[in-house]
């Protein structure tokens, strides 16, 4: 079988931090447990020019390799110590699901998700790399296991294990961006619920559909914060940089420029809202029928990634699937909730290392291979 996470017995945890890849940005986090309890180390965010990645795919090795190697450097001008990285793969590239399996044996399981996987994803599957998890284990009143397949094309996951190793880090596991976004926004408290989380970032917007303690499906649109500032500046007739300045100060404010930047902000919006409305009655209408422990409502929406700072979209995004909207916190899973710690930048800031937290949250390692 193949696999993205295994359990791996290291007498002493390895100290690693984690690492999120996108198009244009590197972020990375280093969060430090101890009997007192959790916090960050450090964390910081690397430009990368554009053409390095693309929608995911890594197309300039060395360019990224010379980035990771030379300028990984955090907010206070430090590098990471760590060799050991835990690394994220793009949502795009991705293939999730959560399916159902007949009640069988643990030992066919593999080989079952192997034949429904050959039927259902426009890959071969002797070109990609699958991980499962067993969700809810059938119990005397249930006939079914409920797992969460990822699969990933094998080309794109040896890129990235090809970089982070030319650059001298050890990947102790590589794992979806959702994954480390659920980890970072989701506690015990919550994981009966339902709830779908947005991030938004440069190049691409991914939802994140949540359930009864597990991923249910994801899926990204090619709407992020690039679009919004050439929309913004074809409007008011204005350079990309002067354009996002005019994004972030202002938002969806209607009196700056008598409405127009909201006006040309609308057509992207609402394709987020159209999705948005396709995953809540996907849930409403697929997820209660299959798996009848899940609530049947979608409880909130959290908002995550840097462009999730666009002013009021919180509000226009609530008003138009009328569902609670919020700005996610992705410290929870540090602090926990009440506690009395001063996170290291503010709220709006740390949105755009959601996943960079997550991933150094992880605490089960594993790497992508096949055997």
């Amino acid at each position: 079988m193949s696999f993205i996470s295994h359990a791996v017995g290291w007498i002493v945890q390895p100290p690693f931090f984690g690492l999120d890849i996108s198009d244009l940005t590197l972020k990375f986090a280093k969060v430090h447990r101890s009997k007192a309890g959790a916090d960050i180390d450090y964390f910081g965010e690397v430009k990368i020019p554009s053409g390095v990645v693309e929608k995911g795919e890594v197309k300039n090795e060395g360019e990224l390799f010379a980035l990771l190697k030379k300028h990984l450097i955090d907010a206070e001008g430090r590098r990471p110590q760590e060799r050991y990285v835990v690394a994220s793969l793009p949502e795009e590239k991705s293939f999730v699901r959560l399916l159902q399996l007949p009640k069988i044996q643990r030992k066919e399981v593999a080989s079952a998700i192997r034949w429904e996987l050959e039927a259902n994803i426009p890959l071969p599957i002797d070109q990609t790399y699958f991980d499962y998890e067993i969700v809810h284990s059938p119990d005397a009143s249930s006939d079914h296991f409920d797992v969460l397949v990822t699969v990933f094309p094998r080309d794109i996951v040896n890129s990235y294990t090809n970089v982070l190793k030319r650059a001298g880090l050890r990947p102790l596991a590589l794992e979806l961006e959702s994954q480390a976004i659920s980890r970072a926004l989701i506690d015990e408290s919550m994981a009966g619920d339902g709830y779908i989380l947005i991030d938004i970032g440069m190049t691409r917007t991914s939802f994140i559909l949540y359930g009864g303690g597990s991923i249910i499906l994801t899926l990204s649109i090619e709407v992020g914060g690039i679009d919004f500032d050439a929309a913004i500046a074809k409007a008011l007739g204005i350079g990309r940089d002067e354009a996002e300045r005019a994004k972030k100060e202002f938002g969806l404010d209607k009196k700056y420029h008598s409405g127009e930047m909201v006006d040309a902000l609308i057509p992207l919006l609402s394709a987020l809202v159209d999705e948005l409305k396709k995953q809540i009655w996907f849930y409403r209408d697929h997820a209660e029928h299959r798996h009848g422990s899940f609530p049947s409502e979608i409880k909130a929406i959290y908002l995550v990634g840097g462009d999730a700072n666009l002013i009021g979209i919180d509000k226009y995004l609530a008003v138009s699937v009328k569902k609670p909207v919020l700005m996610g916190d992705p410290f929870l899973g540090v602090y926990g909730r009440g506690g009395g710690h001063v996170p290291p930048v503010p709220k709006n800031a740390s949105l755009k290392y959601c996943t960079a937290i997550g991933l150094a949250l992880r605490s089960e390692y594993g790497l992508l291979n096949a055997s």
